[in-house]
């Protein structure tokens, strides 16, 4: 099952990049030319950024720290689709705790006859002190997969019928310049009020591409126990389609107008375990901004290739060779020593607030003693 999920996952992903949505000069038409011309293009250049400038505020009641995270990320993909190939190249860059990291990558994915071959050099600025990242591969068997079949069904999601998926685009009422392009702004937001029939639908997708079901009955209950605490998450969702070609040149989306006050509470409930009447823990999760843009370009990729040096590390053993990935994936979520987040962190709270207690009761016991300590003295004297 999860090696067609992993090949599934694969052909989305570069179907998704040359075939954009489908919906008009209402919302409809607009998408459905968008996808109709997409369709057509054999490869695309695209920029994918990401921000994400996030504070966790933390309190007593007395007084307050606050964490700071900050992550970026910058990487120019390219995508053909015969050949099925991609190349990434690009950068992310972590900082909390006043301490920085920066990952530089590169990847590169290359169907041959039976196989999906990929090419990972990684560069860590906090462990490659000599300035000199490795290279990762891993050859994929695809002999039990139409790759083509896939990427057909995948774009044939009618783009119409949309809100059935609980997605009701929105279409600007005047033209957008963007970067000196003429565009349709088509807009929609994902909250908790479609995000659950979002993810049905995803599922029923997946089902129809593998044959097998995405997510068992723990694996939904599990799922919704952990969006129940996302109630108030919101996802705002642009695309920019060129009005003259019909076909997408950006896409955005943002979570900063998301109220996390139900996750802020858990997570205080988390932290207050040794809480008291004149402590309270409180939790405050700010979104200066959490975002991501993603531009693209068509019919711009002659030919995907493998760098050299990706071949001579090969060649010569100083390349990791990561097997077969989907066999690797089996091996990470198969087992049937699954965690249930809800009954099993549950037990682990009350665990935790039993050895809270046990603190207190040492503390308890530590004060008596002080108290005893005290008293000895002056028994002492009265002797």
């Amino acid at each position: 099952m999860k090696k067609k999920l992993v090949l599934a996952i694969l052909a989305l992903g570069a179907a998704s990049m040359l075939c954009g949505f489908d919906s008009a000069e209402t919302a409809e038409g607009v998408l459905e030319k968008m996808s109709e011309n997409s369709a057509a293009m054999e490869s695309m250049s695209s920029n994918f950024g990401v921000n994400c400038d996030v504070a966790v505020e933390i309190g007593d009641g007395t007084t307050t720290s606050s964490i700071a995270v900050l992550v970026t990320a910058d990487f120019d993909i390219q995508a053909t689709l015969d050949p099925l190939a991609t190349a990434l190249d690009g950068s992310m860059t972590i900082s909390t705790f006043g301490q920085g990291e920066t990952i530089d990558m590169e990847m590169y994915m290359i169907t041959g006859d039976d196989t999906l071959d990929t090419y990972i050099y990684m560069l860590d600025s906090t462990t490659d002190e000599d300035g000199e990242g490795s290279w990762q591969y891993s050859s994929t068997s695809l002999e039990d997969y139409d790759l083509q079949e896939l990427i057909d069904l995948s774009s044939s999601i009618e783009y119409g019928e949309l809100s059935d998926w609980g997605l009701d685009f929105e279409l600007a009422s005047e033209a957008i310049d963007y970067e000196g392009t003429e565009c349709y702004l088509l807009s929609t937001i994902i909250d908790s009020s479609n995000l659950s029939t979002l993810i049905e639908k995803s599922e029923e997708l997946v089902e129809d591409l593998t044959g097998e079901e995405l997510l068992d009955e723990e694996d939904t209950d599990t799922l919704d126990y952990m969006l129940s605490y996302l109630d108030g998450l919101q996802i705002n969702i642009d695309y920019y389609v060129d009005a003259e070609t019909y076909l997408p040149v950006a896409f955005h989306m943002d979570l900063n107008n998301s109220d996390l006050t139900v996750l802020n509470d858990y997570l205080a409930a988390m932290l207050g375990a040794y809480d008291d009447e004149e402590y309270t823990t409180t939790v405050n999760i700010v979104l200066n901004d959490l975002s991501m843009d993603y531009t693209m370009s068509y019919d711009d990729v002659e030919e995907i290739t493998v760098p050299e040096e990706a071949l001579e590390a090969i060649a010569s053993g100083e390349a990791e060779d990561l097997g077969d990935l989907t066999e690797d994936l089996d091996e990470l979520t198969g087992g049937e020593d699954d965690y249930d987040y809800e009954d099993d962190y549950a037990d682990d709270a009350d665990d935790y607030t039993d050895d809270a207690d046990d603190s207190y009761d040492s503390a308890d016991d530590a004060d008596d003693y002080t108290d005893d300590a005290d008293e000895s003295p002056e028994d002492a004297q009265e002797a």
